[in-house]
C-alpha cells in the first residue's frame, strides 16, 4: 500500500509544482514537475492505483501545464501559449476519457506543448513561433472535444 501513497505524493508534488510555476517562473519547477510524472505511473502500476490517482493524476498534469503556461507569458511569450492548457478543461467537461489512438495523440501534442513551454520559461526567444505547437495541441483537443 505504500506504492500507491508514493506516486500519489508525487502526483501532488506535481500540481504543486503547477501552482508555483504561476507565480514563480522557474525551469526547475517545470522540470521537477516533468520528472514526478514520469516517476508516478510506473510506481502506481507496480504497486497498483489508488482510488481517484488517474483522475489526479491527469488533473495534476493539467495544473502543470496550466502553470507552466502562465509561467511563460510572464516570462514574456505570446498569451497564444495559454489558449491549449486552458481548452483542456472544457474538452475534460465535454470528454473525460479518450480512446487509446487519442492517448498517443495527446501525449504527443503535449510533450510538445511542454518543450515549447520550457523554452520559453528558459527566455529562449521564440515569438510567434510558438503556434505550430500551440495549435497542434488546441487541434488535438478539438478533435477530441468532436469524438464525442
Amino acid at each position: 500500500m505504500a506504492a500507491p501513497r508514493a506516486a500519489d505524493t508525487l502526483t501532488l508534488l506535481r500540481a504543486l509544482c503547477g501552482v508555483l510555476l504561476a507565480f514563480r517562473p522557474s525551469l526547475t519547477l517545470l522540470v521537477v514537475g516533468v520528472a514526478s510524472d514520469w516517476l508516478d505511473g510506473p510506481l502506481a502500476r507496480r504497486a497498483g492505483p489508488s482510488p481517484h490517482g488517474a483522475r489526479f493524476d491527469l488533473e495534476a498534469d493539467s495544473i502543470l501545464t496550466l502553470g507552466a503556461g502562465i509561467a511563460a507569458v510572464r516570462r514574456g511569450a505570446p498569451a497564444v501559449l495559454l489558449l491549449a492548457p486552458l481548452a483542456r478543461y472544457a474538452v475534460a467537461a465535454i470528454r473525460p476519457s479518450l480512446t487509446s489512438d487519442e492517448r498517443r495523440w495527446d501525449r504527443f501534442t503535449g510533450v510538445a506543448q511542454m518543450i515549447v513551454l520550457a523554452l520559453a520559461i528558459a527566455r529562449v526567444p521564440l515569438g510567434w513561433s510558438v503556434i505550430p505547437a500551440s495549435a497542434a495541441r488546441a487541434a488535438a483537443l478539438a478533435a477530441q472535444a468532436r469524438a464525442r
